[in-house]
């Protein structure tokens, strides 16, 4: 879909409608149930041409709005999750099937010590994200919100510049030169999302796959490694870069793929978290959470759990919901708008009978 076939009046209106519902999220009076698609090959194929990249968000979009959901539809410029290593020299590389990856370039700590702050005008992935955001604004006239790009957190941009074995091994041996990198990774990722943002009208906080109305805030950051790392290694090594991030950018939407449940309370207790994002069923991740682990760290707390789910685990989508949660329910997608809209009735019809039960 061309950006002057897109129906702006209806996506401003579906908008309008997800915020004025949303006043009531942080009152604990209203359940957020998403189900949305970005389109074909986003992360993939379509990733290294912003024109059909367009087209394709268009379309998404445009399927998404066919049925009731609570999502506020926006924009994403992905050109791959190591537009930030690269910019530390890492190669990139697209191909014709798949997402683009990046090679590490660090093995030992005498590549780590030769590592230096670049410069974003310099960075050719940094600059062919900007050039996006600034494309997809002009294109779209400024209408559609537009999210940062797909943020990998300070440690899980480490990790794509360094052989991750070794970093495990060696952040203890060489703490110094280790929060030295950190240090201008987060920097770089602070200074670049200004940039980034301020090319947009209307910036999509917190983005990338989250729920962005208005009661949420800041940047999502992909933060893969909790699921590899103790807590006294994240609580050193990533924990304050995290919420440096969070405290300049308005806070640090915290995802991560895989089991987590044993960082959630260091979680819990990061400063400038906005939000967190975790699966609980297969069809979105091969290793979801264990529903109760969530409902046992976040019941009656006030930080939202963006929770990706499938309606084939509906009793634990319940469980959640009485757990006093402050949950947000991204569902599955479903090529067919009924039935899209049948799961979302389900979730809501849940919601409804907790809220009659505990009126």
């Amino acid at each position: 879909m061309r950006a002057d076939q897109f129906n702006y009046d209806e996506y401003l209106k579906v908008c309008e409608e997800v915020e004025e519902r949303a006043k009531g999220f942080r009152r604990g009076e209203f359940l957020p149930v998403t189900c949305w698609t970005l389109g074909e090959g986003i992360y993939g194929v379509n990733s290294r041409d912003r024109e059909r990249m367009l087209k394709a968000q268009l379309d998404g979009i445009t399927r998404t709005m066919e049925a009731k959901t609570d999502h506020l539809p926006y924009l994403e410029p992905w050109h791959g999750i190591g537009v930030f290593a690269e910019a530390f020299g890492c190669p990139f590389e697209f191909n014709d099937t798949d997402a683009p990856w990046t090679r590490t370039i660090v093995r030992d700590i005498e590549d780590l010590k030769r590592l230096e702050m670049p410069d974003i005008a310099n960075s050719r992935m940094l600059q062919m994200v900007l050039e996006t955001t600034e494309y997809f604004n002009e294109q779209t006239k400024g209408q559609i919100a537009i999210a940062a790009t797909d943020t990998q957190s300070p440690l899980n941009t480490m990790s794509l510049i360094c052989d991750v074995d070794w970093l495990l091994l060696a952040a203890t041996d060489y703490p110094e030169e280790f929060h030295r990198v950190m240090g201008m990774i987060t920097d770089l990722i602070i200074e670049f999302t200004k940039k980034q943002r301020a090319l947009c009208d209307r910036p999509a906080t917190p983005g990338h796959t989250l729920w962005s109305a208005s009661p949420v805030s800041g940047i999502s950051l992909s933060a893969d490694m909790m699921a590899m790392c103790g807590r006294d290694f994240y609580e050193e090594f990533s924990k304050p870069y995290d919420e440096k991030i969070g405290r300049e950018l308005g806070g640090a939407g915290m995802h991560s793929c895989g089991k987590w449940h044993f960082n959630f309370e260091m979680v819990k207790s990061m400063k400038y978290c906005s939000i967190i994002d975790l699966a609980i069923s297969l069809p979105w991740d091969p290793s979801p959470n264990i529903p109760e682990k969530i409902a046992e760290a976040f019941g009656g707390t006030d930080l939202p759990v963006h929770c990706r789910a499938d309606v084939a685990d509906i009793e634990a989508i319940d469980m959640l919901i009485r757990s006093d949660a402050r949950m947000i329910f991204s569902l599955w997608w479903d090529d067919d708008p009924m039935i899209r809209q049948r799961n979302y009735d389900m979730v809501k019809e849940r919601w409804e009978i907790y809220r009659e039960e505990t009126a």
